[in-house]
């Protein structure tokens, strides 16, 4: 089956908690963009979970496709803060 979502868990490959708490939040606010009547219009293709008490941020696979570059800073925000990367059937997956 392909991925269909890649969820950033705030939880670090030797299993502590990321910090700051609020790190999900501060990148989905990030990506979002100012609309019409500076209305905060979030991207579509992000969005923000609590799975087992562990914030994360679920991206959905097309985003690779539409905006390759917003692609690749969240997929390196992983790497270099080591969080546990899964697909949507909780499968690890290399950032």
């Amino acid at each position: 089956m392909a991925t269909k979502e890649i969820i950033l868990r705030g939880i670090t490959r030797d299993g502590r908690k990321f910090r700051p708490s609020d790190w999900a939040e501060r990148l989905y606010y990030a990506l979002a963009e100012y609309g019409p009547k500076r209305q905060v219009q979030f991207n579509p293709l992000v969005k923000l979970k609590v799975s087992d008490g562990i914030k994360c941020l679920v991206v959905t696979a097309e985003l690779e496709e539409r905006d390759p570059m917003t692609f690749d800073f969240l997929m390196a925000f992983a790497r270099d803060n080591e969080l546990e990367v899964l697909d949507q059937d909780r499968n690890p997956l290399e950032p």
